[in-house]
């Protein structure tokens, strides 16, 4: 395989051939392994036109041995090849790297993971109804138990921030995005803000951007001389692959107010010695860089619920621990805008591999690519035993049937969407059960006692069923929890919205076939200050429909007029109702009436999920 590269390379010289040159370079290919005999895996580049991606890069390790590839397209619109020492944005990847400059600084001993963050940054206006007993600590905010939410809208799809905001402004604006949900420590809930935080932590101990620092005292040491913390955007850097939307659009690079959770750019190769210093135990030149016990607890959780009650896999430091393909490893994901990657780790293997795509697409299956590298790397099934079993507060017998939605919504505030489209059912069949999540594929796990359940094609327990004494019931994962709902609440829910939006339409339709037929004492009805406000809702969601979505978090005047109609619906519903009900023994005979109800109600249904009043930069 290398001769037939070096041919290749040879062939496409122009001049000729110098002896000693081109015997000097067969040397340094056989004298360093890291640097890749082959251009692309022949499974990757079948799987990027099947699942119709644009490109990617990726390594794998070996043995101490890096190998990085490319395959497919650089930028879609010029045809450029993706080439392998070409740069990737690789998203929440970022929170592995800035969870090693936390425990850097632990190893150092300039910090103890189990502070409480309000040590350091003592001025945040954070709402932690558990302070006393359960303060939120540095590990809380590694391991996604803090109990903070994610996101807002504004923090990814806004053009507001810069390469050089200061941190603090993610919550400045509004301080209760740090408001604590549930006791840190006991639930796992995955926060960009949480390790946004830790940035700002990171600058205070330093007192120096994060990036400065970081890039100098943790990636040059490490040797990723083609990595950075710091923003790098396609028109400044040419090695910089070109991002993609679904569609194939190019998606340019653009700064995030949570930077320090999503921002990062790195190469194949890089990863690749990265993913081999995580092999290695955190040592670097035979020293320790980093304490080998934080790397042994990477992606060990300890302390939540579903660890204690024998769920062994979850996040923990910077990582997840992932059950897929027969083998169970180390791992993270990540996306951002026009990219996903992936990270897998099997350290008693002493393997890898990582790859970064330059599409993020909705409808691709990025697990072909983990499976086909997990099968190139030839892996032998790893087990993870769950170990003793607390089991005082495990769900028992069918308890655990009905529907389930998630604690924490994704991004705040769409619980309504989380309650009628983003639900899961768990049916009991005989001593299994039946997982299946709304719109996806069905689940089928066996029991192994005390609510504990592995999933099909897995090696090691995968669900958990308890109840945190309360009398509500839960469902985790390790990496996800969903709380238990009435189904009649996801019915009646999706009931409210399906003929709120239905009655709506009709109210529109017969104002536009009115105005056709000039019936003007039709705009003098009492409907129309529902009808009138309704319009101008619509035509507000259309002219938001119409912006980029990177700029749906911006004060624009689409994003304002749809947050003033959101006080204006409500009020113009509120007023039409009032003067049917001066004649209510006719109003209820009349067909607008009816819809303007099932309007109102709607209305109901959008204030009480905060959804009304909508301020998408809040």
């Amino acid at each position: 395989m290398i001769f037939k590269y070096l041919s290749r390379k040879i062939s496409l010289l122009e001049k000729p051939v110098n002896f000693w040159k081109v015997t000097s370079y067969i040397v340094l290919c056989l004298l360093q392994p890291s640097v890749a005999a082959a251009q692309s895996l022949q499974e990757i580049d079948v799987l990027l036109k099947k699942e119709n991606l644009s490109g990617a890069v990726y390594s794998v390790v070996n043995n101490g041995q890096i190998t990085s590839y490319s395959s497919g397209l650089k930028n879609r619109r010029t045809g450029d090849p993706m080439l392998r020492d070409d740069k990737v944005h690789v998203g929440s990847l970022t929170k592995t790297f800035l969870a090693m400059g936390i425990l850097r600084l632990a190893t150092q001993n300039m910090l103890n993971l189990d502070d409480p963050i309000k040590k350091y940054l003592k001025d945040l206006p954070m709402d932690n109804p558990w302070e006393n007993s359960n303060p939120v600590t540095i590990r809380h905010l590694l391991d996604h138990t803090s109990g903070m939410s994610d996101i807002r809208l504004w923090h990814f799809f806004s053009t507001g921030s810069t390469a050089l905001t200061p941190l603090k402004e993610f919550y400045e604006r509004n301080p209760e995005l740090l408001d604590i949900h549930v006791k840190p420590g006991s639930l796992f809930s995955y926060s960009n803000m949480g390790y946004t935080l830790l940035g700002m932590l990171i600058e205070t101990f330093v007192k120096e951007p994060y990036e400065d620092y970081l890039d100098r005292n943790l990636l040059r040491p490490i040797g990723l001389k083609n990595s950075t913390f710091h923003f790098r955007s396609q028109q400044k850097d040419k090695k910089l692959a070109m991002g993609h939307f679904d569609n194939g659009d190019p998606a340019f690079a653009m700064p995030i107010y949570v930077r320090p959770a999503g921002q990062f750019t790195t190469t194949a190769e890089d990863m690749g010695k990265f993913l081999q210093f995580l092999l290695n135990g955190g040592r670097l030149n035979d020293q320790e860089f980093i304490r080998k016990e934080f790397i042994d607890q990477m992606g060990r959780p300890v302390n939540t619920i579903a660890a204690k009650n024998g769920l062994r896999l979850g996040y923990a430091l910077g990582a997840l621990s992932r059950d897929r393909h027969g083998v169970v490893g180390v791992a993270h994901t990540g996306n951002t805008i026009g990219f996903r990657a992936m990270y897998y780790l099997f350290p008693k293997e002493k393997k890898a591999f990582f790859i970064a795509h330059n599409m993020d697409s909705e409808t691709a299956d990025y697990e072909l690519f983990n499976k086909a590298l997990i099968d190139h790397l030839d892996m032998d099934t790893l087990q993870l035993h769950v170990g003793s079993v607390k089991r005082s507060s495990v769900v028992q017998d069918s308890e655990w049937e009905g529907y389930y939605v998630p604690v924490f919504t994704k991004i705040h505030p769409m619980e309504l969407i989380d309650v009628i489209c983003g639900y899961t059912v768990v049916k009991n069949i005989g001593n299994d059960i039946s997982i299946r999540p709304f719109q996806k594929k069905e689940i089928f796990a066996k029991t192994i006692g005390n609510a504990l359940f592995v999933a099909q094609a897995r090696t090691a327990a995968s669900y958990l069923f308890y109840n945190d004494g309360s009398g509500e019931t839960f469902l985790t994962t390790g990496a996800m929890t969903l709380k238990k709902i009435g189904g009649w609440k996801i019915y009646l829910t999706t009931i409210s919205v399906v003929l709120g939006v239905v009655a709506a339409l009709f109210l529109i339709l017969g104002f536009i076939i009115n105005l056709f037929r000039r019936k003007w004492k039709y705009f003098r009805s009492t409907s129309m200050f529902c009808i009138s406000t309704l319009i101008l809702f619509t035509l507000s969601l259309l002219l938001v429909s119409s912006i980029d979505m990177i700029r749906i978090g911006n004060k624009s005047p689409p994003t304002m007029l749809i947050y003033a109609c959101t006080f204006l619906l409500p009020a113009g519903c509120f007023i039409s109702l009032i003067n049917y009900g001066s004649t209510l023994s006719k109003s209820i005979k009349r067909i607008d009436f009816w819809l303007m109800v099932l309007v109102s109600q709607f209305v109901i249904t959008l204030w009480s999920y905060n959804l009304i009043p909508f301020a998408a930069w809040d």
